[in-house]
């Protein structure tokens, strides 16, 4: 018996490739536009030294950009998820090393401005990563029709929806604790 393969819905794929394309090219600009606070960001990770700490905060909002630009056309789909997978694992990385740490009091740097660092993101980052991999799943051999199309943006709407809701809720976190207390 041989390994049985998922396929999946070609609404499915598009619509995960497409979700996080725009998540990455999105966090990517919020870097870009203010490269001196995401290297800030970089040197509170301490993980890297003044020199590489400025030279990684010029290339990751760089790598993430391409990342997010190859997940749109199906021919560079899978160059887009294994670049995709890679920034995440190196921004969760960042974010559980410092959490191991205690440093759980500084800004994630993802863009969003005044989030802090925590769990919850790196459970979001899990999510985020299977979305790639949902991105670079083979499909069923079904063209798209044209009311596919509608369902497609409408399930990209929906995933957007959904990242920009759980970032508000982790930024809102701390917060919360502080009224709490």
């Amino acid at each position: 018996m041989g390994a049985t393969n998922f396929l999946f819905d070609p609404v499915v794929v598009h619509a995960a490739a497409a979700a996080m394309g725009i998540i990455l090219i999105t966090g990517a600009l919020g870097k870009l536009r203010d490269l001196e606070l995401f290297r800030y960001a970089v040197e509170n990770y301490g993980l890297l030294n003044g020199g590489s700490a400025a030279l990684f905060a010029r290339l990751f909002p760089v790598a993430e950009l391409l990342a997010g630009l190859a997940l749109i056309p199906d021919a560079t789909r899978p160059l887009g998820v294994l670049l995709g997978l890679a920034v995440m694992a190196v921004a969760t990385g960042g974010v559980t090393i410092n959490l191991l740490r205690g440093m759980g009091r500084i800004e994630c740097g993802c863009g969003t401005g005044g989030q802090r660092i925590s769990w919850g993101l790196v459970v979001r980052n899990l999510f985020l990563c299977a979305a790639l991999i949902l991105a670079a799943a083979d499909e069923l051999p079904r063209s798209l029709g044209a009311i596919d199309y509608f369902s497609v943006a409408g399930a990209i709407l929906a995933l957007l929806v959904l990242y920009a809701s759980a970032n508000q809720l982790l930024a809102n976190q701390p917060l919360l604790k502080e009224l709490q207390s």
